[in-house]
């Protein structure tokens, strides 16, 4: 038996390392941002020590185009912006997340193993956070001791709740994990049962939604391009049968779940009140989040401004008003880019999306692609109603995604 050379497995996978451990830093409010700030600064020594990487590498012109869609009506936005200070504090650091994207097209692109080795240690991430997750639930402490508080389930993300979300949009890698192994492994289909266990039991509809975009995203490019048709929807039913099954069970045991569900049959709802209880009584907060649409159509408020003038908009007798609260964001990505950065930032927006599909429809290896670019796509979904998109957490999400998928791109040149 050969023995690993320790040494040269860590020269040679150190990038990695630096990747899984931003992936792992989601676990705390700010913890992720350490490996990107070194994947940036290498990024940055890259782009300037040799300027023309970025005109002569066609993927990462690419990349360059996508983010400066993004970017450059943020930094109009500065132009009307109703917080300069917080503004600037998120603009100018944005820039980060384009070294983080030339780091991985240069480090994380040179071998098909390295990407393995990022997407094997995420699935191994997903798969111990909810089982911790789960033993906080049944327990009412996780392995480290987190309690279970107010019926939220945390595991390693206490005191934040946010363990659906993150696992939630990073379940593409653990669908690409066991899909390609699951003919020699059929056991490893039971690591679906602690990721969607967590999620439904979380309550939170935002991760439900990223889930079942993933999941079906998923299917329909397994059932595409998996050679043995019969055999994938022959494991895809009875994985379909096997959660249903628990999902069943947990909904009639669990009535803090039951009663989440009953009130999100509102979004079906013609009534009003129905409808904006299914929503977490976001509705006065998107009439809020158009009005200073409205007013500040061009160039909107600048990122971050939104916490800064909702009172100012918002009706007399709106609620979060009332109880002094005004939401830190609109809680609907779409909207959220149309306040904060007006027209200029919708248009960026979609041209963003125009070159990203562009980009990976037009690879003549998508079969391998195509599970990189749906995290992506789920997490820049112009419904997404959770975390902000010009904020720290889901920014750098989206970025770490992005350039995943470009880094495995260039890997299939």
């Amino acid at each position: 038996m050969q023995s690993i050379n320790y040494k040269n497995f860590i020269i040679n996978y150190w990038p990695c390392f630096l990747v899984v451990l931003a992936f792992f830093g989601f676990i705390s409010k700010s913890l992720y941002n350490y490996p990107i700030g070194v994947m940036s600064l290498i990024g940055l020594y890259i782009t300037l020590s040799n300027p023309k990487i970025l005109i002569n590498d066609n993927t990462l012109k690419i990349f360059l185009a996508v983010f400066l869609c993004i970017w450059l009506p943020q930094v109009l936005s500065l132009i009307n912006a109703v917080n300069i200070e917080h503004s600037l504090n998120t603009v100018i650091p944005y820039l980060r997340f384009l070294f983080v994207g030339i780091f991985f097209i240069i480090f994380i692109s040179k071998d098909k193993e390295k990407i393995d080795f990022i997407v094997k240690s995420i699935f191994f991430l997903i798969i111990f956070w909810t089982i911790d997750a789960s033993i906080q639930f049944f327990y009412k402490k996780d392995i480290f001791g987190f309690p279970w508080e107010a019926g939220h389930v945390t595991g390693m993300f206490y005191p934040r709740n946010t363990i659906s979300h993150i696992c939630a949009i990073l379940s593409s890698f653990l669908f690409l994990h066991v899909y390609n192994n699951i003919n020699y492994k059929k056991t490893m289909l039971l690591s679906l049962v602690p990721l969607f266990f967590i999620i439904l039991i979380s309550g939170r509809r935002a991760a439900w939604i990223m889930l079942a975009l993933t999941s079906f995203s998923f299917f329909i490019y397994g059932f595409i391009f998996y050679e043995n048709k019969r055999f994938f929807l022959k494991i895809a039913s009875i994985t379909i049968i096997f959660i249903s099954i628990i999902f069943g069970t947990v909904i009639s045991s669990h009535q803090p779940l039951k009663t989440r569900i009953i009130a999100t049959q509102g979004l079906f709802s013609n009534n009003y009140e129905s409808f904006n209880v299914a929503t977490a009584y976001r509705l006065p907060i998107w009439e809020t989040a158009y009005a200073i649409f409205k007013k500040n159509a061009v160039f909107g408020i600048g990122p971050r401004g939104f916490r800064h003038v909702y009172e100012n908009y918002a009706k007399p007798d709106d609620i979060f008003v009332k109880n002094n609260v005004p939401p830190t964001q609109p809680h609907l990505l779409l909207l959220e880019i149309m306040c904060e950065t007006g027209l200029v930032g919708l248009i960026g927006y979609f041209f963003a999306l125009f070159f990203l599909f562009k980009f990976v429809l037009q690879q003549k290896t998508k079969k391998h692609l195509l599970p990189y670019f749906i995290p992506v796509a789920v997490a820049i979904f112009p419904l997404n109603a959770h975390m902000a998109f010009y904020g720290s957490i889901w920014a750098s999400m989206i970025w770490l995604l992005t350039s995943l998928c470009f880094a495995k791109a260039k890997n299939l040149v």
